[in-house]
């Protein structure tokens, strides 16, 4: 599970936090699917959005 998703889950970073650190995660991505989460978590435009993509990674990761 990325930081990013869990702190945002649990409410102790907003949006602007997580625009914020994405383009340093996109950078040091250790794989084309971590790169590609973080931008997709970067292209998000609404909260409800980002909560959604968050939600769908942090569910994911807790099945494996």
């Amino acid at each position: 599970m990325c930081l990013i998703c869990y702190e945002f889950n649990k409410k102790r970073m907003t949006i602007e936090e997580v625009k914020r650190a994405l383009p340093e995660m996109i950078t040091f991505a250790k794989s084309e699917d971590e790169k590609a989460h973080f931008k997709k978590l970067q292209s998000a435009t609404s909260q409800e959005e980002l909560e959604e993509e968050t939600n769908k990674h942090t569910d994911l990761q807790a099945k494996k």
